[in-house]
């Protein structure tokens, strides 16, 4: 993440409906539960909902509740310690030592859904993904530069108010290499419809 200057992320998982964001791990010592925010929690809360709010069962009132817990009576967000402490996570991680804002998508009830449910959860999932990857281009972006001109790398921006800093990266990040496997285009609902059986596709992304 040092080389690929990445600014949003998620890891999606299972088991439930909800969306939670940093911190992970509670303050207090020995404490299991407690809400921990970030310098940043405003903008954390904002994406989470983002994902929430167009997702097609997560803030619906007349769902069935995953296990005891019904997260849609919170906009189906949660902040990741409030919920329950977990050290180390990645989006604790990737906000304390990067400048990326990482949350944790549980997209759906059944941690390892049949084949045959794929389509629903694709189509349950659709917008919200949209939709988060289109904050990205929220808040305000530009470039540090010299007086020649020239772009400044690793220099830090504070922003007054909030105890968070972020640095600037290279304005040319290396080329990203990236491998698709194919295993069938009727199974993998993401892969383009012309990926042939067990065929592989190769890309190369530059800035």
């Amino acid at each position: 993440m040092e080389k690929m200057p990445f600014v949003l992320g998620s890891n999606i998982q299972g088991g439930e409906l909800v969306v939670t964001f940093p911190y992970d791990k509670t303050r207090s010592q020995g404490v299991a539960r407690e809400q921990t925010p970030t310098p940043d929690d405003h903008v954390f809360r904002w994406l989470a909902f983002s994902y929430a709010s167009t997702h097609r069962l997560m803030t619906t009132a007349n769902r069935r509740v995953c296990h005891t817990e019904d997260f849609a009576k919170e906009d189906g967000t949660i902040n990741g310690a409030s919920w329950h402490t977990a050290a180390g996570s990645m989006n604790d991680f990737s906000y304390l030592h990067t400048n990326c804002f990482e949350l944790s998508m549980y997209v759906g009830c059944d941690k390892f859904p049949h084949e045959s449910e794929l389509p629903e959860e694709w189509e349950n999932n659709r917008e919200s993904l949209l939709v988060f990857m289109e904050q990205v281009h929220r808040g305000i972006k530009g470039v540090v530069r010299d007086l020649q001109g020239r772009g400044i790398a690793n220099a830090i921006i504070s922003v007054e108010g909030i105890n968070h800093d972020i640095r600037t990266v290279s304005l040319r990040p290396p080329a990203l290499n990236l491998t698709i496997d194919c295993v069938s285009s009727r199974q993998s609902l993401l892969m383009p419809k012309k990926c042939s059986l067990q065929s592989q596709s190769s890309f190369v992304l530059r800035a």
